[in-house]
This record gives structure tokens, sequence and C-alpha cells, in this order.
């Protein structure tokens, strides 16, 4: 379009932008301005809440840190069979308790609940670590020795076809590096049938010193701890 200037120059007039845009491609515009926003809000809207992180609870350490299954003669080749149990590091004795474990779990498990109610005599081995005095030790090693047999007894169905001793190994002498919770172990000797004559003490040395080469433990028992050479003599079951 054209005008008459205030000095009679003609000049154009422009026309506005949208003025030379088409209808049709201002619609285009608009709705793929719409749909680039409602793309978004309607993905958001389908997407599922996010599932909840299950806590994974670590497994508690198992209570049997080794089982030991052996086989004893004594002088006349009468045979005990039987197995030792070694409790884990985490149910060693506290330091200076003669009640309490570290671990604060029960003491008998349903593997070894089993086992002694299938047992006709059960050994229950009292330790104790370097630290403190030979005798002071022994003594504790020995009460050691009595809370496990009244916990053992505890689980007992049938007394009348189980027998209980207590065994008193007293207190650790071996190689320094051994760590003081290794020394004062919980242990358990159970065993099942035999010969009603059979000697207790000499089988049960026997089948230990089997099993001493491959099972430090056994080994330690045998030789490492203050009664080493007589805590397996003189067995007599606590009524």
């Amino acid at each position: 379009m054209r005008v008459h200037g205030k000095n009679g120059r003609l000049t154009r007039r422009l026309r506005p932008l949208s003025s030379n845009i088409p209808g049709s491609f201002t619609l285009i515009l608009v709705a793929v301005l719409a749909l680039s926003v409602a793309v978004p809000f309607g993905y958001l809207s389908n997407r599922r809440p996010a599932e909840p992180v299950e806590t994974v609870q670590p497994a508690p350490p198992p209570q049997v840190e080794a089982s030991i299954q052996t086989e004893g003669l004594d002088a006349h080749q009468r045979a005990l069979p039987f197995t030792v149990y070694v409790l884990s590091q985490e149910l060693s004795w506290k330091l200076e308790s003669v009640s309490d474990l570290e671990g604060h779990q029960p003491l008998l498990n349903p593997e070894l609940a089993a086992a002694i109610n299938r047992a006709r005599d059960v050994f229950c081995v009292g330790t104790a670590s370097f630290e403190g005095s030979t005798g002071k030790e022994e003594a504790r090693a020995a009460e050691r020795a009595a809370t496990l047999e009244r916990w053992a007894r505890s689980a007992i169905q049938d007394p009348q076809s189980t027998r209980v001793f207590r065994v008193n190994a007293g207190q650790y002498k071996g190689p320094p590096e051994l760590e003081s919770a290794n020394q004062r172990k919980a242990v358990l000797m159970v065993a099942e049938g035999h010969a009603d004559d059979v000697d207790l003490s000499e089988a049960l040395e026997s089948g230990l010193r089997k099993k001493q080469q491959e099972c430090p433990i056994v080994y330690g028992l045998l030789h490492h701890y203050s009664r080493s050479g007589e805590w397996l003599h003189g067995l007599s079951a606590v009524k």
C-alpha cells in the first residue's frame, strides 16, 4: 500500500508480520505448542511411583563354627563315635563372664538341640583365655562348663536317656597370636550310641587325637590349655 508523506514522497506502509502468516500455519503452531506442553504432563501422570527399596538385613552369624565328627577307641577297642561342636567366635564367652556369651544369642539352635536329644552322653567343655592368674581362670573355666551343662540339660526332653558331663580344659597357655575370644570358645562334645562299658576318657582322647592335625581347636584343647594333660581323666556324669 502506498501513501503520500508530508513532503509528497511516497512511503510504503508495512503490514504487521502476523498478517503475512497464513491462518492455517498459525493453527499448526498453536497445536504444536499445546502438544509440547501436554506430552510431558501426560508422561509424568503415567509414570508409576518408585518402588520402595527393601533394606536387606545381614544374616546372623552361624552358631556352630565347626562340627567335627570322629570316633575313638578305648584300650579294649570299644568304639565311641562322637561329634565336637565348636560355637562361633560371636558366641565365645565374654571376657571374665561365666554366664554370658559374646553374641547375646541363645546357645542352643535347632541343630544343637536335636543333637543333644539324640545323644547318650553330652560333654560340656569349659575354657578360659590367657588373661588373669591360672588358678582364677581355671576356676572360671569350671564355672563356664557348669553353665554349659545347665543350658544343655534344659534342652533334654528325656533326662533318663542322656547323661551330661562337665569338662574343664583350664586356661589357654598356647601361642599368643591367637585372638583372646578364640581362646575361650564354647565347646560341646556329643556321643550317641556306644557300648555301656566303653572307657569314655580313653575313647574321647583317642577320637580327638585323630582330628588334632586338621582341626586347630582340637589340637589346642589337647596341648595348649593348663589342664590339657588331665581334663579328660576321671569323667563322671553330673546328677
